[in-house]
């Protein structure tokens, strides 16, 4: 498992990289992410939408649970960011294609 300062630095990373993250079913992209305070701001492509994720429920997901799908994160934090949020932690090298944290 990774520190928050390594998870914090990895998310903080993604607003230089100019990545196109591919949602767990590659059905959806999510790109141009910026953070602002505590926020991660996000577009979900065709359609072009706007998210928003904080930054800390992102973290407390990671750090507490050893599984994480679409149905954990609704659990824990709620909302509709959901399939972001597995796809992101994918992507950061956090949870492996099966969900499972590294």
């Amino acid at each position: 498992m990774k520190s928050k300062n390594e998870f914090l630095e990895m998310v903080y990373a993604l607003r230089e990289s100019g990545k196109r993250i591919a949602s767990k079913t590659k059905k959806a992209f999510y790109s141009g992410f910026r953070i602002e305070g505590d926020k991660l701001h996000f577009y979900r492509e065709g359609p072009q939408t706007e998210w928003t994720l904080n930054i800390e429920d992102l973290w407390k997901v990671y750090c507490t649970q050893e599984f994480i799908n679409t149905s954990v994160v609704k659990k824990v934090i709620g909302g509709h960011t959901n399939s972001p949020i597995v796809a992101i932690l994918i992507n950061l090298q956090c949870i492996d294609e099966n969900g499972k944290r590294i």
